[in-house]
């Protein structure tokens, strides 16, 4: 990244509380941007295809819809899309093993590897 260009993440969380907790570190660092958030499948896919970010953080469990059908939907898509991490209460080997065949960059438990996304975002924005 040059100096003057931050990393823009785009977050699908529907938690009101992680995604403000989220926004708020990931933004301490100069180097990143939280552009914008989505809370439903429907939204996410709308927003990821039209708005310009480099990573987006998709949670698996959606009020509407899931962020499965979103890395379906970015994957089948025929434009490159940037990162995709996902960060999920629910990190079965099962759903990490799906979630990686859909074009997910990386797969993080909420419960335990918060710090572990952030410093993965932080080193992309580097």
């Amino acid at each position: 990244m040059t100096l003057d260009k931050k990393l823009k993440v785009f977050l699908i969380e529907d938690a009101y509380r992680i995604r403000s907790v989220l926004t708020d570190i990931l933004q301490q660092a100069g180097d990143v941007e939280v552009v914008g958030f989505a809370e439903n499948e429907q939204d996410a896919l709308q927003q990821l295809r039209t708005k310009e970010w480099d990573v987006a953080v998709v949670d698996i469990a959606l009020r509407e819809g899931s962020g499965l059908a979103v890395l379906a939907g970015l994957k089948n898509d025929a434009r490159q899309y940037g990162k995709r991490l996902v960060f999920t209460s629910s990190p079965s080997s099962a759903l990490k093993a799906r979630s990686l065949a859909l074009g997910a960059d990386g797969f993080f438990d909420k419960s335990r590897d918060m710090t572990t996304l952030v410093h993965r975002i932080q080193d992309m924005a580097r």
